[in-house]
Formats: C-alpha cells, structure tokens, sequence
C-alpha cells in the first residue's frame, strides 16, 4: 500500500511539471526581421517562396517581388516590399524567376538559414543568373539620440568578379573610409555627422588597387527644410542606410556598376 501511494504521489508531482514542459515546448517561436535584395546580375523579377508555404500560383497574390537593383521596404498593399517579418528558426527559401515560376520550374536558388528570435537580418542574393550566391548578415544598425545630429552608412561589395574596392567621400584622400573590400563583404555601421551645416555626402567607389574611380553616390538632401513632400525633413539624420556595389566590373547599361541604398532604420 505504501508503494503504491508513493507512486501517486511521485505521478502527482511530475505531471504538471511535464505539462508545462510541453506548454513550453509548443509555445510560439519568436519572430525576426529580413530584408532581402535582388543583386543577381541579369535576372528579373525575383520572387521567394519559403517553405513551399504557399503555391507558386498564390506567390502572385501573396509573395514579394523583387526587382534588380531596387528597394521599396515596407510597401503597404503591393508586392514589392523588401522587408518581412518571418518566425524565428530555420529557413527553407526558393527564389524563383519570374516568369518561369510554374510548380515544375527549377529555382534560380535553393538555400537554407537560421534566423534568432528578435534578430535583424539582410539576405543579399548576388552572383549572376548562371552563378548565383547569397550573403546572410545579423544586423546591428546603431541607436542615436536626439542630441547627436548624426547618419550612419555601412558598405558592401555585391559586384560578382571584382577586385577589392576601396571608399571615400568627394575631395578626400582614395580609400579614406575603406581601404579594401572584397566581393561579398561588408562593413559595419559608422557613424557621419549630419549637423545643420551638412547637406550631402558624395560617396566615391574605387579599386583599391588603381585607385581608378568606378562609381559614386550622391546621399542628398542631408537636412533640407521639408518643403518638398517627396523629401521630408530629416530623412537621413539618426538614421542608418547599406550602400551596396552592384553589376559587374566592366558591365554595360543595367550590368553596369552602381550603388544601392538600403534603408536600415
């Protein structure tokens, strides 16, 4: 008798315990952030499918579109956005070709990742059609109070075939903000004052060897007074942005070299 009342007793105890155990378990997973960019030299439309969470026909009605060479971020009630929010864990991701996207078509790329719950991440596709490639990166994108009137910029080579490039800003020595950097590299965050008395940065691109100049980008309207609706106020200041190196280096009309910004907020 004794025996078996322990035994009730021991059942009694580890019950609930194994019940929260498994409450615990089967809890919801936590949520990250991704931003995903077409840098596929010579590819269309790009549409992801992770999952197989829904039918490639559905992809048209609830998949992104993702266009070479361009960034929309959050784009309310179209399918051009960016920027998702996804549960945390891993990943199973088809990146198909538009219009090649029927359910027999074969992926342009088939990857796997690991996303952390409260993570921001950047997926770079890169590479070219017949070679593509893919740079995963956590995000850090730094805080910056309303006292310090400040920009921050990072910068990333996506150019498939290039040699290491370097960064400065207009009339400052070559390679005075990057000395070298490599194809799918990047840099972290740094911080560019964004005073009252700055209007704009010129960032110029170069090989870090030559020193031959292969492209620029203009970050205008540093503080402008917000007349003009398209260009609010303030849009770069406390802010941080990618600048990313696109096309290859020797590359002509849309193959061409250019830069990307990427808003990071």
């Amino acid at each position: 008798m004794k025996q078996q009342l322990s035994k009730y007793i021991l059942s009694a105890v580890l019950l609930p315990m194994l019940l929260c155990c498994s409450k615990k378990n089967n809890g919801p997973r936590g949520m990250a952030s991704l931003t995903l960019i077409n840098s596929v030299v010579g590819s269309s439309l790009l549409i992801p499918n992770f999952s197989g969470s829904y039918t490639l026909a559905g992809s048209y009605i609830s998949g992104n579109f993702l266009t070479y060479g361009y960034y929309y971020g959050y784009a309310a009630g179209m399918n051009t956005g960016n920027q998702m929010t996804l549960q945390s864990g891993l990943q199973t991701l088809a990146m198909y070709q538009y219009p090649d996207t029927l359910p027999t078509s074969k992926p342009l790329l088939n990857i796997d990742f690991t996303l952390t719950a409260g993570s921001i991440n950047s997926l770079f596709l890169t590479g070219t059609v017949n070679s593509p490639d893919t740079l995963l990166t956590v995000d850090h994108p730094p805080y910056y109070s309303v006292t310090d009137s400040s920009v921050g910029f990072r910068f990333v080579n996506l150019s498939p075939g290039s040699k290491p490039i370097s960064v400065n800003i207009q009339g400052e020595p070559d390679g005075s903000r990057v000395s070298s950097l490599s194809y799918k590299n990047i840099t972290g965050f740094s911080s560019f004052p964004a005073a009252s008395g700055i209007s704009s940065y010129t960032f110029e691109f170069r090989d870090a060897a030559t020193g031959a100049l292969l492209t620029s980008y203009l970050a205008d309207g540093i503080n402008n007074d917000g007349s003009d609706p398209n260009n609010p106020a303030n849009n770069w200041r406390f802010r941080n942005f990618t600048l990313a190196l696109l096309g290859l280096p020797d590359g002509t009309g849309a193959e061409a070299q250019t830069v990307l910004l990427i808003n990071n907020y």
